[in-house]
């Protein structure tokens, strides 16, 4: 099957990882999804894959490279520098906030407490980001 969207989830907890393929399989029938566990399986991927993702969902703390050492490898890289990264961690602390945006994010939410919320703001992701918002196409 093709897929119109790509998007990864770069995210170490499996119960946060069965959540979310549970609300992509679910709502997101045009769109591939795949998970990285941390920065470095994430690089690796977008090093060796043919297609890029039209999404990144990346959580900050991660074990081997946490989110915001993989966002600035993303950023300095110029074949990943326009995918859209939407950080998507617990984290509220407004240092958190302010630091992911100085190195380039393009969205920061907080994960939501529960699977309504989740599905509701996963929904709401969709809708801007995949339906609104003019994105490169993935190559």
């Amino acid at each position: 099957m093709a897929y119109k969207y790509r998007i990864i989830i770069t995210d170490d907890d499996d119960d946060d990882r069965l959540l979310f393929k549970s609300v992509f399989d679910s709502s997101w029938l045009d769109c591939e999804v795949a998970f990285a566990g941390d920065g470095v399986e994430l690089l690796d991927h977008l090093n060796t894959t043919r297609q890029l993702p039209s999404l990144i969902f990346l959580d900050l703390n991660m074990p081997r490279m946490d989110g915001f050492t993989t966002l600035i490898e993303l950023r300095s890289n110029p074949a990943f520098r326009s995918i859209p990264v939407i950080i998507f961690t617990t984290s509220s602390l407004p240092e958190h906030i302010t630091r992911c945006y100085q190195l380039g994010a393009n969205t920061y939410l907080t994960k939501p407490p529960g699977y309504q919320q989740l599905t509701n703001l996963i929904s709401q992701i969709r809708t801007f980001w995949l339906d609104t918002a003019r994105i490169p196409a993935s190559t």
